[in-house]
């Protein structure tokens, strides 16, 4: 078994490999088809931003991918199938030139497997549900931000520029505020995304300031060609943090599976396994405080000093089978379902969470998830690692698709749909679902469009488009489970 973990890992990243040079074209599309770099500058340009989402992204989309199914119901090979079949459709697609979803193609992959296995009870319907929504919303959410963003930056007039982006800086500002206080999202993303804001602000002025009374075309032009390096390198940044994530997720629910095959009855590991492959999860309940506002506890290990202080030490290291968690020190469970273990109700730690039976107050819910303090870190670095080789590949035929055959885009409109983008990937992604770099910028770059004539976007290629888009969790579970069937007949 762990022979067949090593393997998996090894698909695992070569599948983000692949991930890199299929969704490459994403990120490089319009900054190639504008000519604002060549091909080989503007893959290295995304390649390097994709690896930098390494010190700015955690681990929410991660976490979406590695729960998708119940990780104590299934086996490796589950995995395995998913992996392969999610594998070939990427090819598939890369090599017909269809920007399809990476993101979609594993998480099929990944539940078809499992529903060969163990049926449609392993699978996690409301994850599923999400990610299907999202096929069709994130396109629709880049291309309603792509629109407003293009009509406020084709606007002549610079005092009503200037109150228009301030308005929706304002904006912008209080909804990462939030995400950061309520959603674990790390500081570093609202002070990326709020320095874009600042940046294209100084650039507008000081383009004002220059030639505000003798603007040209290209003028003007020069100043967006400058823009889409950092528009660019944003929407890559989005895309280093949210595909690779998916296959981290992956890779932990291997991790995580393959643990529990080697536990005994008491949960305690019988096996020797690698402290560079061991793994744990953290958990948290999460409610409404009295102000109605979204809480969370994180529970932790204490230890009582005396009578009166309590010194907390870390975070409560779990492992789960099913609804049930676990202690990953003392392998005691924790709770049961939505019952907490009588030893624990006598720690008082639960307290204010639990009824006087021990279960969990109404409105009240667990949550476990691996983060960067639990799981390898290997993990993440050859994830990103990987992810960036594969962007340095390229994926010309796709550039070509997004880049030309959607619509034609200019320099100004391609910063409005690389920063429209970039800003539904920081978003989204940070809320822990997993959406499709693909179908976000395609539907950022068809709102850019709109602003000029619906006609100018070419609705032929965009509904082939979104067959292939549709087709992909289908056929990339069916492909899977029959892989799957397969591999049953050697082990």
């Amino acid at each position: 078994m762990f022979t067949l973990l090593i393997v998996i890992i090894i698909i695992a990243l070569l599948f983000d490999l692949v991930n890199g040079f299929h969704d490459a074209a994403n990120s490089i599309a319009t900054v190639v088809s504008t000519k604002v770099l060549t091909p080989f500058q503007a893959v290295v340009w995304a390649a390097l931003f994709n690896v930098v989402a390494f010190w700015v992204f955690d681990m929410s989309v991660g976490n979406t991918v590695a729960k998708t199914v119940d990780n104590s119901a299934i086996d490796l090979y589950v995995i395995l199938a998913g992996l392969i079949a999610a594998m070939i459709w990427n090819l598939l697609t890369w090599w017909l030139g269809i920007p399809s979803s990476s993101s979609h193609t594993l998480i099929g992959g990944f539940a078809g497997a499992a529903v060969a296995h163990a049926g449609f009870d392993v699978i996690a319907s409301t994850e599923i549900i999400k990610v299907t929504m999202f096929i069709f919303l994130a396109p629709f959410i880049g291309g309603i931000i792509a629109f407003v963003i293009a009509m406020i930056t084709v606007s002549r007039s610079f005092a009503k520029k200037m109150i228009s982006i301030l308005i929706l800086s304002t904006i912008t500002y209080f909804i990462m505020d939030y995400m950061v206080e309520y959603l674990d999202v790390k500081p570093v993303m609202m002070y990326i995304v709020m320095g874009m804001i600042i940046l294209f602000i100084l650039t507008y002025t000081w383009y004002q300031i220059v030639h505000g009374k003798r603007q040209t075309a290209m003028k003007e032009s020069n100043m967006y060609k400058k823009l889409q390096l950092l528009s660019s390198a944003a929407f890559s940044l989005g895309h280093g943090g949210a595909d690779s994530q998916k296959v981290m997720g992956i890779i932990c629910a291997a991790l995580m599976v393959f643990a529990n095959s080697q536990r005994n009855e008491q949960g305690q590991i019988t096996g020797d396994i690698p402290k560079m492959f061991q793994i744990s999860e953290v958990f948290q309940i999460e409610f409404e405080d009295a102000d109605g506002r979204k809480a969370k506890f994180k529970p932790e290990y204490t230890k009582n000093i005396d009578s009166l202080e309590i010194e907390k030490e870390d975070h409560i290291l779990i492992y789960t089978k099913g609804d049930d968690i676990y202690d990953a020190k003392t392998h005691d469970a924790i709770f049961k379902g939505k019952q907490l273990n009588k030893e624990y109700m006598e720690s008082a730690i639960f307290d204010d969470y639990v009824d006087k039976e021990g279960k969990l107050l109404s409105g009240h819910k667990l949550k476990d998830k691996v983060n960067s303090e639990t799981m390898p870190g290997w993990i993440a670095f050859s994830c990103y690692l990987m992810i960036g080789l594969g962007t340095m590949m390229g994926g010309w035929k796709i550039v070509k698709t997004m880049g030309t055959k959607i619509t034609k885009v200019t320099p100004l409109e391609g910063v409005c749909a690389e920063t429209a983008g970039a800003l539904t990937l920081f978003t989204v992604s940070n809320l822990g679902i997993p959406v499709s770099t693909t179908h976000t910028i395609t539907g950022s770059i068809i709102g850019v469009g709109a602003t000029k004539r619906l006609s100018a976007v070419r609705w032929g290629v965009t509904i082939n488009l979104l067959w292939a888009w549709i087709l992909t969790i289908p056929v990339s579970g069916l492909l899977a489970a029959g892989i799957y069937y397969i591999t049953k007949l050697f082990h």
